[in-house]
C-alpha cells in the first residue's frame, strides 16, 4: 500500500529534455512528456485503443503519438487524431495526473486530483544556487520503507559509512526525536568527532570537529531534509567560521513497486573552501559513494525479507524515529483506505 494523496517527485526536469520518459510510480506505468506550452504532462502509459505503451511512441508538437496505429493524444489525455478517419471518439482518452515543475523537479500527484494543491509541494529552492549538486538518482531494488528506515536511523552512520559520511565514534551518539504535524524531526549532535572523509578531502577543517545534524522527514512526500554543520571544536551550529561546512541535502523516495523505489537526491553547501574549485564535485563523489553503501545493504536486507517474509524485526531504542514514522504513515494509509471504502 502507498499513500496516494501526496506530491511525489517523478523525475528531474532535465529528464524530459530529450522527449518521452517512462516511469512506474506507485505501481502504475506512466509516461511523461512536455505539452505544446512546454509544461510537463503525465498520463497512463497505455493507449486506450489496443493497450500499446505510449512510451514507445513519439512526441509531435506537444502531443504524443502511439506508434502502433498512429493515434495521437494531447497533454490533457484527449485523442486529437485517428489516422484514416475525421472523427475522434470521446472514449479515446488517457488517464492524466496533476504535475508541477518546480526547482528543477517534476512533481506528480497520484491521488484525488481535487486535493492536489501545489502550495503543499516541499520547498527545494536552496538547491538552485551555484554550489549545488543536483540530478542525483538511484533505483533501489527494495521497498521504500526500508530506505526510509535507513535515512531515519543514525546509528548506522558509524558502521555502513565509516569510510565516507560517518565515523565510528558516532556509535555512542543518541538522537533526539520530536514529532510535528506530518513528520518527525531528528537532531544528532556529535562533539569532538573525527572529521568525516566526505569533507576531509576538500575542506580546511581540523582532524577533530563538532557535528550538528538536523533532519526533518515529511511523511506524505517521503521527503527528507537534512541541515548539517561541521565546525571546529567549541563552536556551535550557528557558527560563522568560514571554514565550517554547512550542507543542505534532500533525499526523496518515490515508490516504484512494493519491492523497488526511485531515490532522488541533491545537496547545496556553503563556500567552505574558496581555494578548492572542485569542492562541490568532491563532495558529490563522496555522497554518491555513501548512497551506494546504503543501497548494497538495503537491497541485501530486502532479499532476506523476501526469503523469510514472516520473520519479525526486533526494534531497539535507536529505532525510535523510524518506528514513529511507520505508525504515523499507517494512520494516513488507514484514513485513505476508509475514504475509498
Amino acid at each position: 500500500m502507498f499513500v496516494k494523496n501526496a506530491w511525489y517527485i517523478a523525475a528531474w526536469a532535465s529528464e524530459l529534455d530529450t522527449g518521452i520518459l517512462a516511469r512506474r510510480i506507485l505501481d502504475r506505468p506512466l509516461v511523461f512528456f512536455r505539452g505544446e506550452d512546454g509544461a510537463p504532462a503525465a498520463m497512463l502509459d497505455r493507449c486506450p485503443h489496443r493497450a500499446a505503451p505510449l512510451s514507445l511512441g513519439q512526441c509531435e508538437n506537444g502531443t504524443i503519438r502511439c506508434m502502433y496505429h498512429g493515434l495521437r493524444f494531447d497533454s490533457a489525455g484527449q485523442c486529437v487524431e485517428v489516422p484514416g478517419q475525421t472523427m475522434t471518439p470521446r472514449a479515446l482518452n488517457v488517464e492524466v495526473f496533476p504535475v508541477v515543475e518546480r526547482d528543477h523537479l517534476i512533481w506528480i500527484w497520484m491521488g484525488d486530483a481535487d486535493l492536489a494543491d501545489p502550495e503543499t509541494i516541499p520547498d527545494s529552492s536552496p538547491h538552485n544556487g551555484e554550489r549545488s549538486a543536483r540530478g542525483g538518482y538511484i533505483r533501489y531494488a527494495a521497498n521504500y520503507r526500508l530506505i526510509a528506515d535507513n535515512l531515519l536511523d543514525f546509528s548506522h552512520l558509524a558502521f555502513v559509512h565509516s569510510a565516507t559520511l560517518g565515523t565510528r565514534d558516532q556509535a555512542q551518539t543518541k538522537a533526539v526525536v520530536e514529532k510535528f504535524d506530518g513528520g518527525v524531526q531528528v537532531n544528532f549532535t556529535t562533539l569532538g568527532s573525527k572529521v568525516p572523509a566526505f569533507v576531509k578531502a576538500a575542506s580546511r577543517l581540523p582532524d577533530r570537529v563538532d557535528r550538528f545534524q538536523n533532519y526533518r522527514w515529511h511523511i506524505r512526500s517521503c521527503y527528507f531534509v537534512q541541515d548539517s554543520v561541521i565546525a571546529p571544536p567549541g563552536e556551535d551550529a550557528d557558527t560563522t567560521d568560514p571554514i565550517a561546512f554547512r550542507n543542505h541535502t534532500i533525499n526523496v523516495l518515490t515508490p516504484e513497486t512494493e519491492t523497488s523505489t526511485h531515490f532522488f537526491w541533491s545537496l547545496a553547501h556553503s563556500d567552505f573552501n574558496p581555494d578548492e574549485p572542485n569542492a562541490t564535485e568532491i563532495v558529490r563523489e563522496q555522497v554518491t559513494r555513501a548512497f551506494e553503501e546504503d543501497r548494497a545493504m538495503i537491497e541485501a536486507q530486502q532479499r532476506r525479507i523476501l526469503d523469510e517474509p514472516d520473520a519479525p524485526m526486533i526494534a531497539i531504542p535507536a529505532d525510535r524515529a523510524l518506528v514513529e514514522v511507520r505508525r504515523m504513515e499507517d494512520r494516513i494509509l488507514a484514513e485513505e483506505a476508509a475514504v475509498r471504502a
